[in-house]
């Protein structure tokens, strides 16, 4: 096994106290979590006192200071899983995937289905074959022969990760994809979508207002919609919010912009008058589902 040792750039979270974060001005650095989640970007604006108060009371604000590089030893990952095959997932024909291309894309992750299956070959190896990838908004994902892509599968029997290699475009009698073997499959937790119990920064406003979104903390979350706890409540059941929160699965960072019903307004909490509201998402693009599962099955 070989190593090679490699610059690493490293931030450190500064602990931020009340008196150093302006009130109704721009902010000239991003104040993040302690688990780096942002909660204010640089230019956003924290506009009163109640605001800072709720963000102090409901996570740990820091700010980001570089580090000089270091040298790290980086070894090759090692795993004592036993190895899976595609016959261990239970992926069927017409099963949705997400995909994730290794060209301008970025991080985001497109919505695809399953079409067929190869012949298997002498060591039971099959390709598989995706319809071409889409997610509202964007075009197409057009994937190049050659490629490595990588993909999130949910099945009945839990939620998967692995890499193929683009192996045929195909254009007749529609746009599809022809996928090399899966490689290195890994299943990441026994498939459970109740809500579950996290800590998520979430910015929101009224839907259609021109108001600057709040802070808000996400307490729970499940595929179809959140707990999200306000300083200062103002939502009927109902109404719409315009709703922005991010994660991380798998080291990729997922943010999500979508539009949510308020369907419960909790009682306001003794002391501070904060409130939980019980959201449902009005809709969820494939792809943002797949990732927001792919998330909550890491982490349950």
């Amino acid at each position: 096994m070989t190593e090679e040792t490699v610059l690493e750039a490293r931030q450190s979270l500064v602990r931020l106290w009340p008196a150093e974060i302006p009130l109704n001005a721009a902010l000239d650095w991003p104040i993040m979590s302690a688990d780096g989640a942002v909660l204010f970007d640089a230019g956003a604006v924290v506009p009163d006192v109640a605001a800072r108060d709720f963000m102090f009371q409901h996570f740990e604000p820091h700010r980001a200071v570089q580090e000089p590089a270091r040298a790290v030893s980086q070894d090759a990952d090692v795993s004592g899983d036993q190895p899976l095959s595609l016959d261990d997932i239970g992926l069927t024909i017409g099963a949705r995937v997400g995909l994730r291309g290794t060209g301008g894309t970025g991080s985001a992750m497109y919505a695809s289905r399953v079409i067929g299956f190869s012949t298997p070959r002498r060591n039971g190896e099959r390709s598989l074959f995706v319809t071409q990838p889409l997610m509202t908004g964007f075009d197409p994902l057009d994937l190049n022969v050659g490629e490595q892509v990588d993909l999130v599968a949910l099945t009945g029997r839990g939620v998967f990760r692995f890499a193929c290699t683009v192996d045929a475009i195909c254009r007749e009698p529609f746009n599809y994809a022809v996928l090399s073997a899966p490689g290195a499959i890994r299943r990441l937790r026994t498939r459970k979508f109740a809500r579950m119990p996290t800590r998520l920064a979430a910015h929101f406003s009224a839907h259609g207002s021109t108001d600057v979104p709040e802070l808000g903390r996400v307490s729970d979350i499940s595929p179809y919609g959140m707990s999200l706890t306000v300083a200062k409540p103002a939502a009927r059941i109902g109404d719409k919010l315009a709703l922005s929160f991010q994660f991380s699965t798998d080291g990729v960072d997922v943010k999500i912009d979508t539009i949510a019903i308020v369907r419960h307004v909790g009682a306001p909490e003794p002391g501070t008058g904060h409130v939980a509201y019980g959201l449902e998402f009005e809709a969820l693009e494939p792809s943002q589902r797949i990732a927001l599962k792919s998330f909550m099955a890491e982490h349950s």
